[in-house]
């Protein structure tokens, strides 16, 4: 850096060809439910094609999930598909603005023309049915990554937010990582339990990531990893995503919200129930979200700011990037990270924290490429055997 070249001046030098990508974005399921068009400036959720220029996005993993925790394999499998039917149709109808990736070289090529590369990641294992083909169906679809689970174990894993019923991963949950590392589709390991994770990485033959995921160290709940989970994630090659969710970064606000989201969601139960064909019931879903977000204490973007930081302590700057988990945060964001318009604010915040150039490009970006050309490449090696 040139020693008369002031903060702003190396922002906006940074930002004029610097790839951001982030691998948790959860809006098709507002596609679906909702009609949310991309193509709108919107006052709420925090994702949409406008908003994402303003912040400079080259690159969004869109996560596909079935937030009915109950519900069948087979309302899962529909659930699914319609969600990225719903994603490949935004970007179809917005094809000056983006247009969907398969490969990291997709993802350059896209960016250097102007557009916003979309992606998809799949979000809870229970999807594929406990089926190795259905694996590979959403593999031909575009799927890149695969969380082995959500909120809930599956049939093959335990997850970090229910009691182990597997101690880890299955016989099969084995087969399906290895399956996903001859696909070349990414072991995802945000949601996982301890064993999950550390059975995984001992399975696995290309490096896992955790796509929306944060630190016990600085917040400690079970859905946060542990410093050495961090360090063999580094050690396996892989990358963890820093999620920018209020609740898992400041201690805090997790105290507060543990107390208060069970009521949350039974009022939104309750509400959605009574209001079935009510076109309102998504705005009336915000207003509680909103009702409750006011109890919960503030936190600002140097939280997030403080995780990457940790991560990269931890585990070196190659195995640090960003998965905000935004739209699927319940409008929990920090302060001064509201949408996908404040990328730029936080990599003003790394400038400010000493990082360099070639760092800010690996934690925006780089690495999220790295992790994908490294997969397909055990995939391709895979094929010749």
């Amino acid at each position: 850096m040139a020693q008369s070249e002031t903060t702003g001046q190396r922002l906006d030098r940074l930002l004029h060809d610097i790839l951001i990508i982030d691998t948790h974005i959860d809006t098709p399921t507002y596609m679906l439910d909702e009609g949310y068009r991309l193509a709108e400036r919107h006052s709420y959720y925090e994702a949409d094609i406008p908003r994402l220029r303003s912040g400079r996005v080259g690159g969004v993993f869109f996560g596909i999930y079935v937030e009915n925790r109950d519900a069948t394999p087979g309302q899962k499998l529909e659930r699914a598909l319609k969600c990225i039917d719903a994603l490949r149709e935004e970007v179809r109808r917005n094809a000056k603005d983006m247009e969907f990736a398969t490969t990291a070289d997709d993802i350059v090529r896209i960016h250097r023309s102007g557009k916003i590369a979309a992606m998809l990641g799949l979000e809870g294992g229970d999807m594929i049915d406990d089926s190795l083909a259905l694996l590979r169906d959403y593999y031909r679809l575009g799927v890149r990554y695969m969380t082995l689970t959500h909120f809930k174990n599956n049939d093959w894993a335990d997850s970090s937010t229910e009691s182990p019923v597997h101690n880890g991963l299955t016989a099969f949950g084995r087969q399906v990582v290895q399956e996903m590392n001859q696909l070349g589709m990414m072991v995802d390991i945000s949601h996982v339990s301890d064993k999950t994770f550390y059975d995984a990485l001992a399975v696995t033959r290309a490096p896992a990531i955790a796509s929306h995921s944060d630190l016990r160290s600085i917040c400690n709940i079970p859905r946060n990893m542990s410093d050495d989970m961090v360090r063999a994630l580094g050690h396996n090659g892989g990358v963890v995503f820093i999620n920018f969710n209020a609740a898992y970064v400041d201690q805090k606000v997790s105290d507060v919200f543990v107390r208060i989201h069970r009521a949350r969601d039974r009022d939104i139960a309750a509400m959605m129930a009574a209001n079935r064909d009510n076109p309102r019931r998504w705005e009336m879903k915000r207003e509680i979200e909103r009702r409750y977000l006011a109890r919960l204490p503030k936190t600002s973007i140097k939280s997030v700011l403080n995780e990457i930081d940790r991560a990269v302590k931890i585990a070196g700057v190659d195995h640090v990037g960003v998965g905000s988990d935004f739209d699927g945060v319940s409008g929990m964001v920090p302060q001064g990270l509201e949408d996908v318009s404040k990328y730029p604010e936080l990599i003003k915040g790394l400038i400010g924290m000493g990082y360099s150039d070639a760092d800010i490009r690996k934690i925006m970006g780089e690495n999220a490429l790295r992790v994908m050309r490294a997969n397909a490449a055990i995939a391709r090696e895979s094929a010749k055997s």
